[in-house]
């Protein structure tokens, strides 16, 4: 047995198990599982199966309505931009104007 003072930790290893995601697929899932619940066919652990999938629906409906921005939100940024670049443009140039007439009567005495 040889004993020492310290360890050497052994490397890590990454282990990733890859998550394959097919929407046609839970579309259609959804979809029979819908029509089996119209015609009563479904039991009571499939029933369950439904709030979790409605759940996550709702979730990406939301996700995906929170990052889609409207035509008129568009044009009143844009708008906007405009108008700040407008007044920045104008407030340059009256402290440009003013730099200089200060610099003409400062070197002019």
């Amino acid at each position: 047995m040889k004993f020492t003072f310290s360890k050497v930790a052994r490397h890590r290893v990454f282990q990733h198990d890859p998550i394959y995601y097919d929407e046609q697929k839970e579309k259609r899932e959804a979809r029979e599982r819908r029509i089996k619940e119209e015609l009563g066919l479904l039991s009571d652990e499939e029933k369950d199966e439904g709030y979790a999938d409605r759940i996550r629906g709702g979730m990406r409906r939301r996700m995906k309505s929170h990052f889609e921005v409207s035509r008129s939100e568009k044009r009143r940024s844009n708008l906007r931009l405009v108008i700040i670049l407008i007044v920045l443009m104008i407030l340059g140039f009256y402290l440009i104007q003013e730099g200089m007439i200060w610099m003409e009567s400062f070197f002019a005495e």
